[in-house]
């Protein structure tokens, strides 16, 4: 049973909970991704249509020169490190995480890399691939034949 400090009254699981968090006893904020050994991985969205493919990763407080974007074959990897604040003050709440972030996505055989581009805007990578339409259905138009084209 958990208990207020000095008052000796039973605490709800509510506010043992609240204090436990509170307290760090649940947070990893003494633990830093570069102590563990590695680095941490980035959600990402992957959407495609028959045209292309798009991969939305969220990179917030980043500048475009702070993240690293390959592609080689059908795999994307997506690379940043975000910085904490450099401020001389005690630190009294750390809650976003920073240190290197990395993810590897394996992308759909026919993506065509040359035509990757890539964007960050409020925050969030979009990278776009056009597909190489190796298998897409594609419509070839019939045309009156020429003598001199059937005979070449």
């Amino acid at each position: 049973m958990f208990t207020g400090p000095g008052r000796g009254e039973p605490l709800s699981l509510h506010e043992a909970l609240d204090r436990l968090l509170e307290d760090g006893v649940l947070r990893r904020e003494s633990v830093s991704p570069r102590a563990m050994g590695d680095s941490q991985s980035m959600p990402v969205n992957i959407f495609q249509t028959a045209e292309r493919v798009v991969v939305y990763a969220p990179m917030p407080g980043l500048h475009p020169e702070d993240v690293e974007i390959t592609v080689h074959g059908n795999l994307l990897r997506l690379r940043s490190v975000r910085r904490g604040h450099e401020e001389r003050h005690e630190l009294v709440r750390q809650e976003w995480t920073v240190g290197p972030y990395h993810r590897d996505v394996s992308l759909p055989e026919d993506v065509n890399a040359q035509t990757a581009r890539a964007t960050l805007d409020n925050g969030v990578v979009v990278v776009v691939f056009d597909r190489s339409g190796g298998d897409r259905p594609r419509r070839i138009p019939v045309r009156p034949s020429k003598p001199e084209e059937v005979n070449k």
